[in-house]
C-alpha cells in the first residue's frame, strides 16, 4: 500500500473513531439528563373541583436513580396533587433498594399510584409489590380507586401490562381496589376517569376506552430518533404511538346510559430511563407535570430543561 494512501486511511479511521466516541458521549449525556415538562391539559368533562388539579407523571424509570433535584424542582414548580407512575419502575438486575429510594422520593411529593410494566415482571413481582406497599405506593393491577377533589369523586384506574397479556381493561374500570375508600352514593354513573396503562398498544386493541385521560409510556419515544428516518425502534407500539398526545375515539352514549367524552386524550411519555443501552438521541427523558383544565384550549407546553442535574 502506498504510504500516502496508508496515511489517508489512518487519518480517516482516527477521525471516525473520534467522532464515534463524541457521539456516544453525547447520547449518554442526553440519556442522563433530566427535565420537567409542564403542560396545561384541556379535558372535555373535567369536573369543576378538578380545575387546576396537578399530576406529576413519570414512566419507565428502569435503572435510573432519582435525585433530590427532582424533588426540589417539583416543589419549586408548585408541587403536585398526585404522583402517577406508568410502569417499568425497574428492570432485571436493578436492586430493590434503588427502587425503594426512588419511590420514597416520589412519595415525598404527593400520594403515589402506579401500574406494572413489562420489565417489572422481569424478576419476582411479589417482592416488588411488597416493597411498593411499604413505600406507600398503591399499585393498580386491573383495579381502580375512587379519589376525591373537593366534593367531586373521580376514578383512577390501572391495567397490568398489555404486552404480557396481563391487562384486563374491563376489570380495571369495574373492580375497585380492595379496602379502597369509596365515595358511596355520591359516585356518578359516568365518572371522570384517568387510566394508567404502561403500553399504549391498549388503545389499538380497545377502540373505545371508557376514560377521559389515558397516561402511558413503554415506547421511550423510540429512544433514538434518526434524522429523516424517525425512531430506530420499530415495534408496533412505537409505530402507532411513539410519544406525545393522541386523540382517541370517545365513548359517548345516548339516552339514559353512560355519556362519555367525544374524544379521549392519551399521553405517551418518552419515559425517564432507557432500555438495552443507556443512550438517547433526539429524544430526551421527561417527567411530566400536568395541570388539568376544562377550558376549550389546546395543550400549552412550558419546557424547562437543564435545571436538574443527572
Amino acid at each position: 500500500m502506498p504510504l500516502r494512501l496508508y496515511l489517508i486511511l489512518s487519518i480517516l479511521v482516527v477521525a471516525a473513531a473520534w467522532l464515534g466516541v463524541r457521539l456516544i458521549r453525547r447520547m449518554m449525556a442526553e440519556a442522563a439528563s433530566s427535565r420537567i415538562e409542564a403542560e396545561t391539559v384541556a379535558l372535555e368533562r373535567l369536573p369543576e373541583a378538578l380545575e387546576g388539579y396537578r399530576i406529576l407523571y413519570i414512566s419507565d424509570i428502569h435503572r435510573r436513580i432519582l435525585t433530590e433535584d427532582v424533588l426540589r424542582e417539583a416543589r419549586g414548580r408548585g408541587g403536585a396533587d398526585i404522583v402517577l407512575i406508568g410502569g417499568d419502575m425497574r428492570e432485571k438486575g436493578v436492586p430493590l433498594q434503588r427502587v425503594e429510594a426512588n419511590m420514597t422520593l416520589l412519595a415525598a411529593i404527593a400520594p403515589v399510584y402506579a401500574v406494572f410494566g413489562n420489565h417489572d415482571h422481569d424478576e419476582d413481582i411479589e417482592s416488588l409489590a411488597e416493597l411498593l406497599e411499604r413505600c406507600g405506593v398503591a399499585v393498580l393491577v386491573n383495579r381502580h380507586v375512587w379519589l376525591q377533589a373537593g366534593a367531586e369523586p373521580f376514578k383512577l384506574a390501572g391495567v397490568d401490562d398489555p404486552r404480557l397479556g396481563k391487562d384486563r381493561l374491563e376489570a380495571a374500570l369495574e373492580t375497585p381496589l380492595e379496602d379502597a375508600a369509596s365515595p358511596g352514593d355520591n359516585r356518578p354513573a359516568a365518572p371522570f376517569t384517568i387510566l394508567l396503562a404502561h403500553d399504549p398498544i391498549i388503545a389499538h386493541r380497545n377502540p373505545a376506552i371508557e376514560a377521559d385521560l389515558v397516561l402511558s409510556g413503554h415506547t421511550h419515544g423510540g429512544q433514538i430518533i434518526l434524522p429523516w428516518i424517525g425512531p430506530a425502534m420499530r415495534t408496533a407500539s412505537v409505530r402507532r404511538f411513539p410519544s406525545g398526545w393522541f386523540d382517541l375515539a370517545g365513548w359517548r352514549r345516548e339516552g339514559q346510559h353512560k355519556k362519555g367524552p367525544e374524544r379521549v386524550r392519551m399521553l405517551v411519555s418518552p419515559g425517564y430511563g432507557t432500555s438495552k443501552a443507556p443512550i438517547r438521541w433526539n429524544c430526551p427523558p421527561v417527567i411530566h407535570l400536568l395541570s388539568l383544565t376544562r377550558r376549550d384550549q389546546p395543550c400549552f407546553r412550558s419546557i424547562e430543561a437543564g435545571s436538574m442535574k443527572p
